[in-house]
């Protein structure tokens, strides 16, 4: 299987879609890469599924019977840092449990462990966390005795590390021990096509889980589909419960859709489209979106008010760029 829609279990507490080119590459990638032990370093903005994605690399592997325990590095206390990281022996220091305390590593044991935030590791832990990937050993806080970890290392982050690295801010060693397997998840606004079918499945989660009966009309969908969620998946989330709670359309991101400078296809601070580009993009984009609502290219046209023949052409034309997208 090289493409997944609608991906859920019980493990991936969110769907998995795959509908745009650059997320269907990304999950062929993870496809073969998984039940390779190599470290995966997941980089993007905050907000576009990157702990989803860790998760599902851990359930695609030889490793996925095992723990999958993921920490946000940001929130752990910079002088605990190596302690919750490795575990520290009894009597340790001063607050410390007297019978000491198994590390995340530890706890990993045989799985998965997924460091989040990555970027906000301090200095000095960075130089440990690169003796478990390269050697396979570790020290408790308080011991002198190493140990062996048998674990996967995924990392995250939505900062630039190469820069940090030129800062003097990340280990530029670590950074290329965890820069083996390096996937970039786009940001929403760049796999519009996936918005409908997010929006559909956290519609239903929340429906069940406030016990309310709230529909998206396509009205709102078309303007979900403007708008550039800078937020990304988590913003979306987030709208939708919204509505869902409230049993209201009315949401700000109206406003923001009916801002042309928020569609980011077409323009942006650092790019800014020729017309003739842009009334491409658009239009293609909404025969897209009209026909995934309506599966229907007579409906299509008839809600477009353009021949059914045209809506027919302009689709095959899109499915054959894809195709030799993808084969490139």
């Amino acid at each position: 299987m090289t493409m997944l829609e609608n991906y859920s279990t019980n493990f991936l507490s969110e769907p998995l879609i795959a509908k745009s080119e650059k997320m269907k590459k990304i999950i062929d990638i993870i496809q073969r890469i998984a039940n390779v032990n190599s470290t995966v370093l997941l980089l993007g903005e905050s907000g576009v599924g990157k702990t989803m994605l860790a998760k599902y690399v851990h359930q695609q592997s030889t490793r996925q019977e095992k723990p999958f325990i993921s920490v946000n590095c940001s929130t752990l206390p910079e002088n605990l840092v190596e302690s919750e990281l490795f575990g520290y022996e009894p009597g340790s220091f001063t607050g410390g449990r007297k019978e000491g305390k198994k590390g995340l590593i530890e706890s990993a044991e045989g799985g998965t462990l997924f460091l989040d935030e990555i970027a906000e590791l301090p200095f000095a832990a960075q130089s440990k966390l690169l003796e478990v990937i390269q050697e396979n050993k570790y020290r408790k806080v308080g011991s002198i005795y190493e140990k062996t970890a048998n674990v996967r290392i995924i990392a995250a982050t939505n900062k630039n590390l190469k820069e940090l690295v030129k800062q003097k801010e990340f280990r530029e060693d670590l950074y290329y021990r965890l820069y083996v397997v390096p996937l970039i998840i786009p940001p929403l606004r760049e796999r519009r096509e996936e918005i409908p079918y997010l929006a559909e499945y956290f519609v239903q989660t929340f429906n069940q889980k406030y016990h309310r009966q709230y529909n998206l009309s396509p009205k709102l969908l078309a303007k979900f589909q403007a708008y550039s969620w800078p937020g990304n998946i988590r913003e979306l989330e987030n709208t939708i419960e919204q509505m869902v709670v409230t049993q209201s359309d009315q949401i700000d991101v109206g406003s923001l859709a009916a801002d042309p400078s928020n569609n980011s296809s077409f323009l942006t601070k650092e790019k800014i489209l020729p017309l003739k580009q842009a009334k491409q993009q658009f239009e293609k984009e909404l025969i897209l979106y009209v026909y995934h609502l309506y599966k229907s290219t007579y409906k299509a046209a008839e809600v477009l008010q353009v021949d059914q023949s045209t809506i027919a052409k302009k689709i095959k034309k899109y499915r054959e760029e894809e195709e030799k997208g993808a084969t490139e």
